[in-house]
């Protein structure tokens, strides 16, 4: 005959309240946002970006790569090497305190121009979405830049995007705004507007 064996309630409740608390109580991940605003140049880096044109002649000469082909990017790491084994000690050591400068700083404004072509819509949009989100706050940016061709840009408005709601600039009439930023932007920068968006 089979025998059932009493289980003592009392410790399945105990086990469960253990559980729980274990559930509350655990280390929460912290959000990380999709977007990293800023850079740590490395000296590797810096190279790279003030003998870019090398870089990219010696991959193409090599392999025959172009930037954005499959692969390039293992032709890429064994140029900016044999370039950086080219430098002297001193060039090396200079590579570093640059390397250091723009981190702690600023990169010069052809650089930032780069940055700002790859990054900078990305950056404004994941601004925008993360004050709605987390303020439910509408944002109308005002921006403007100096693009690699010396024009500067401008870009304002990403509330259609947010879904529930519309663009500042399709239900307002802004064009006086727009007119005066434009000059404001040309004034700062010295050079011709463009609108870009």
């Amino acid at each position: 005959m089979l025998e059932i064996q009493h289980i003592d309630i009392s410790f399945i409740h105990q086990c469960s309240d253990v559980q729980d608390w274990l559930f509350n109580n655990k280390k929460k991940k912290e959000r990380k946002d999709i977007i990293k605003y800023g850079r740590k140049w490395t000296p590797r880096m810096v190279i790279y970006q003030q003998n870019q044109e090398e870089v990219l002649k010696r991959i193409e000469d090599e392999s025959g790569a172009k930037p954005g082909a499959p692969g390039f990017f293992k032709h890429y790491q064994v140029a900016v090497k044999r370039v950086m084994a080219e430098l002297d000690e001193d060039e090396l050591e200079k590579a570093k305190e640059t390397a250091e400068e723009w981190s702690n700083n600023f990169s010069p404004p052809e650089v930032q121009a780069q940055v700002t072509r790859k990054k900078g819509l990305a950056y404004m949009e994941h601004f925008s979405k993360e004050m709605w989100r987390q303020c439910r706050m509408r944002v109308f940016m005002l921006s403007a830049w100096k693009i690699e061709q010396g024009e500067t840009s401008c870009r304002y408005d990403d509330n259609e995007a947010l879904g529930v709601g519309d663009s500042f600039m399709k239900t307002k009439d802004w064009e006086a705004i727009k007119t005066v930023w434009q000059e404001y932007a040309q004034e700062q920068f010295g050079a011709r507007a463009q609108d870009g968006g």
